[in-house]
């Protein structure tokens, strides 16, 4: 009878100890096992992004510089940054920003003769990837757009992609900087509608600053576009303060009545 029962506990506390081998297992060894992993990626997908970022400054400050002094840009330093934001890319391909800032590079070598319209047709793909991971970003939409108008003559395209912008940056002046600059390029092409959304970015041009009413002034001498934009501010020299209205018949007039 002892005996028996004694075989009977054994079987019984067999389950238990199996349990607590597994438990033991996992908390000792896999548990761990996992959690070092887990921390190695992390570290490894900080490092990267930490490594994207400096990549990305190196980049960002040519284009501050070109933007500066137009006369700085060369091959050398284009191939600079070029190299800088594709190795900020492969590092971090899904920000947004980065993205944003490869094809503006891009755009700097079309602009000064490096590259042709075809060879910076990753632009496309640049900016709709954009486009996606932050559709609520109007700067990208207003950048696309000045892409699609100035370089590819993808005029109606481009004043879609400046409605957009409109919709969820109407106030922000890159919005109306980017309208203004199109329209005034494309003037003698364009429709009725996108003259007006181009007299309304200047109108807002001549408010927003200084520097704003200086790049209106000049998009409309480059262009010989004073006539028009002379009497339509004229027509609302009653949103301007007088000290406004004194530069608008100056520098848009030229003097005449």
């Amino acid at each position: 009878m002892p005996a028996k029962a004694i075989s009977t506990s054994a079987q019984l506390q067999q389950p238990s100890t199996n349990k607590q081998t597994k438990y033991l297992l996992w908390t000792h060894k896999i548990l761990p096992a996992l959690i070092l992993v887990a921390c190695c990626l992390l570290a490894l997908s900080i490092a990267d992004k930490g490594l994207a970022s400096a990549y990305y400054f190196k980049a960002n400050h040519y284009l501050e510089l070109w933007q500066r002094k137009p006369q700085t840009l060369d091959i050398n330093s284009w191939h600079q940054a070029e190299d800088a934001i594709k190795t900020a890319v492969k590092y971090h391909p899904d920000h947004p920003h980065y993205l944003l800032t490869q094809a503006k590079i891009n755009e700097w070598a079309w602009y000064n003769g490096f590259k042709t319209a075809d060879q910076i047709a990753i632009n496309d793909q640049l900016y709709q990837q954009a486009i996606s991971l932050r559709p609520n970003w109007p700067n990208t939409y207003a950048d696309y757009a000045y892409y699609l108008g100035i370089v590819n003559f993808r005029v109606s395209e481009a004043f879609d992609a400046l409605k957009t912008a409109n919709k969820y940056g109407p106030f922000i002046p890159e919005t109306f900087q980017r309208t203004f600059s199109i329209a005034t390029y494309h003037w003698p092409h364009l429709n009725g509608d996108q003259r007006a959304k181009g007299l309304y970015a200047l109108e807002k041009m001549v408010k927003h600053s200084n520097t704003t009413y200086r790049q209106a002034v000049g998009d409309t001498k480059q262009y010989n576009l004073q006539r028009i934009f002379c009497l339509y501010l004229r027509l609302k020299k009653q949103e301007f303060p007088d000290s406004t209205q004194k530069r608008i018949e100056k520098d848009f007039c030229g003097g005449r009545h």
